[in-house]
């Protein structure tokens, strides 16, 4: 038995890949929502929206917690905005995926 590639595949098991494709055309998508719209302006995109709800289920977060997501993905990546709970619930309900 080749123990490396045993310990290969074990290492994979433990993997978990988050796409972040919702980054490419991220400006784009947030001019196309916000054009023409009246009242506050979108800050977050509906594929940003959707990868926060993954990154929730996916890690039993609360929406707190979620929160907390953003922000540190606010440090790594600036275009990110960091939001309030709240307001990340509030779009996730009027997208209605939940």
């Amino acid at each position: 038995m080749d123990w490396k590639i045993v310990d290969e595949r074990l290492i994979r098991r433990g993997e978990l890949l988050l796409s972040l494709d919702f980054l490419e055309g991220y400006g784009n998508e947030l001019k196309s929502m916000n054009d023409g719209r009246v009242g506050h302006p979108f800050k977050l995109t509906d594929r940003y929206i959707e990868f926060l709800i993954v990154v929730r289920y996916l890690f039993s977060m609360s929406y707190r917690q979620v929160e907390g997501s953003t922000r540190a993905l606010n440090r790594l990546i600036r275009r990110l905005p960091s939001v309030d709970y709240s307001w990340v619930r509030r779009r996730i309900l009027y997208l209605g995926l939940v």
